[in-house]
């Protein structure tokens, strides 16, 4: 054999492997116990953040020493976490080939995948979390607030090109 179709099929079998990370739908990740079960892999969700209203007394202005002089109640956002987007699931499944060739998958509080790295040392780290957006003490809008009134409860963070919404989440 020809030493370039050696390594021409070496090249072939070697991009065999890697992880393969795709969609499901919700009835599959959860009959993935069954006996009836067509996920081979790992189960992972999308991400959701989700804050807490309510009202909070917040300094509104400071004397020169840093003590509160002046407080006022407002609706405001807690500090924002994560939950499992149950109706996103993700299976992730992984493939070998000849080789070396792989990759090393983290999944964070058993339910988020948090990043990829493969074994040629390309790092890829799944943009979907990174690190959460700083909600903290950010204002809430008179339309979540409803004009005025502070509804308390959980709110699922909305964010696209046109700013960010609050969404109540139901039982909340």
């Amino acid at each position: 054999m020809k030493p370039m179709a050696v390594v021409g099929a070496v090249l072939v079998l070697a991009g065999c492997s890697g992880v393969e990370i795709r969609p499901i739908a919700r009835e599959d990740a959860e009959s993935a116990h069954s006996a009836r079960s067509i996920a081979a892999g790992y189960i992972v969700y999308a991400p959701v953040v989700v804050v807490e209203i309510a009202q909070r007394r917040l300094c509104v202005r400071k004397d020169s020493k840093g003590n509160c002089e002046e407080e006022e109640v407002r609706c405001a956002a807690g500090t924002p976490f994560v939950l499992p987007d149950r109706s996103k699931p993700y299976l992730i499944n992984f493939s070998s080939g000849f080789g070396k060739a792989g990759a090393d998958v983290s999944i964070a509080d058993g339910w988020r995948l948090s990043g990829i790295k493969d074994t040629a040392d390309n790092q890829s780290v799944l943009g979907f979390l990174g690190k959460l957006p700083g909600l903290a003490g950010v204002r809430v809008p008179d339309s979540v607030a409803g004009g005025g009134d502070c509804p308390p409860g959980l709110y699922r963070v909305d964010a696209d090109e046109q700013g960010v919404r609050f969404l109540r989440i139901p039982g909340s």
